[in-house]
């Protein structure tokens, strides 16, 4: 869910100029940010000094300053990338979009003319971005409630976005965020963590947490979740969720939950740290979903069939932990839709690194797609990023890639030779489908994808002038980085 698409054009742009300083290295010229942005070059300038005045206003400035090599070679210095994150951060908290958002989830009475007042912005600008906010919630299939401004929508939905707004937006620079009662939920949350035996570490607890200070708070304000129906037959055959409703309600301060509320902890709680529970709880689980035939289970298996088919050179050997990382995936997209389930890498640059892996992957959920709309409601890079995560534990991505050969042609010991030629394996392992060989035959030379020599030779540089690389015996970081453009070279050549 991207938040510079809610923002205003100017705030997009200068977000958009942020993180093009942080991608360069001080060689890119001023026209260069001009032609990526679309905007002229006194604008940038103009946007480089606002940019420098946020980060004076957020107190980063030793952190964070935007540098110049020479004349109108701009980049981003800083002590850290860690500040990056806490800029932009910061930026969109001081975005009349995101105060607005804010208002609303937290439930303020909101009138125009005080509101635009305080965001030191036009009564006409706010109605404007209350517009544009309205269609980007509706995206999510949420909308805003003429007049006052409420939430509407599956409440589920609405938890899911409020759980991710606070996250992105916040990302822990702030302790507290909703309204609590410290005893009750301490109470709630360790007797959750007791009952399904999870082992979190902090990041992942304080999502737990405000999972369940987030249903708790919405609960209290009159705002109850609806649970689909699909959904009563296996909770009502669940011995684990009697049990689990059972524990919950032994304890005073929780008798007054809602059983509604408890199956929506239970499934939401299940669907984003199942392979976090313990063991014994997962195969009760796993049992559980496999006799009462669930869509989340039925939806497993017909993603695994249809992949086998798709991996059909190499046997897919599924484990615990992948049955339970699918399930856990697709119970999630029952209950809601269209928030991100990890932190994605562009699916693009997984294309150029496994281009064949990719082709089958994108096949499999092609098929998937024409037979069950399920698939066609999750994201696409979400549905593609998951997968790609989930297979590439089971097959190395790198399989069906073409296979390069690294050939070294040294004057180093037979030791230092096998040494290097085992950093280099580990190094690229799962990135490049490669095999190290030795120049002991002449033969090997012919077939090699790059060759590495310790040895100024004319003959074999003129020779093989595409695919040889000068090395030195300690063979640094540096080289590595230079021996990944051989070898991308060398995939393009094929």
């Amino acid at each position: 869910m991207d938040y510079r698409e809610l923002v205003d054009y100017e705030s997009r742009k200068l977000l958009d100029l942020f993180f093009l300083l942080v991608s360069a290295d001080g060689k890119e010229k001023l026209e260069l940010f001009s032609k990526k942005l679309l905007i002229d070059a006194k604008t940038i300038l103009r946007y480089i000094k606002k940019l420098n005045y946020f980060i004076r206003q957020f107190q980063l400035e030793q952190h964070l300053s935007i540098s110049t090599k020479s004349r109108n070679l701009f980049y981003l210095k800083r002590s850290s990338d860690y500040y990056i994150d806490v800029f932009v951060t910061y930026f969109l908290k001081t975005r009349p979009e995101i105060s607005f958002l804010k208002a609303v989830i937290e439930e303020e009475p909101i009138h125009t003319k005080e509101f635009s007042d305080h965001l030191s912005i036009s009564e006409s600008s706010l109605r404007r971005r209350i517009k544009r906010i309205n269609i980007w919630l509706q995206k999510k299939k949420l909308r805003l409630r003429r007049g006052s401004y409420e939430l509407l929508g599956d409440e589920s939905q609405i938890r899911a976005f409020i759980l991710h707004f606070y996250w992105f937006v916040y990302q822990g620079t702030e302790a507290h965020f909703l309204p609590i009662d410290t005893h009750f939920y301490s109470k709630i949350e360790e007797t959750f963590l007791l009952f399904f035996q999870i082992q979190l570490n902090e990041l992942q607890r304080k999502t737990f947490i405000r999972m369940i200070h987030i249903a708790i708070w919405r609960e209290r304000k009159g705002h109850r979740i609806q649970l689909k129906k699909e959904w009563e037959p296996y909770l009502n055959d669940s011995a684990i969720f009697s049990k689990f409703v059972k524990r919950v309600l032994k304890d005073e301060t929780s008798q007054k939950m809602d059983r509604a509320e408890l199956s929506y902890l239970y499934l939401i709680i299940q669907a984003n740290f199942l392979p976090y529970f313990g063991s014994s709880v997962q195969a009760y689980i796993i049992e559980e979903h496999f006799l009462n035939k669930t869509n989340c289970y039925l939806t497993t298996l017909k993603a695994t069939n249809q992949f086998r088919h798709i991996f059909w050179e190499k046997k897919i050997e599924h484990s615990k932990s992948s049955v339970l990382a699918f399930l856990a995936f697709h119970l999630l997209y029952e209950l809601v839709s269209d928030f991100s389930f990890e932190r994605t890498r562009v699916v693009l640059t997984l294309e150029e690194r496994y281009p064949k892996f990719m082709r089958k992957l994108n096949e499999g959920l092609y098929e998937l797609k024409k037979e069950e709309s399920f698939f066609r409601r999750i994201p696409e890079e979400i549905l593609i990023h998951r997968y790609f995560t989930l297979f590439a534990t089971l097959i190395p991505p790198v399989y069906f890639e073409q296979r390069l050969f690294i050939c070294l042609l040294t004057d180093l010991s037979l030791e230092l030779e096998h040494e290097l030629g085992k950093r280099i394996t580990d190094y690229f392992h799962n990135k490049y489908n490669i095999m190290v060989i030795y120049a002991r035959k002449s033969s090997s030379i012919s077939y090699s994808s790059v060759i590495l020599t310790t040895v100024f030779h004319s003959e074999l540089f003129q020779k093989h002038k595409h695919k040889v690389m000068l090395i030195d015996q300690h063979f640094s970081e540096k080289q590595f980085d230079q021996l990944e453009v051989y070898l991308k070279n060398a995939r393009k050549r094929k």
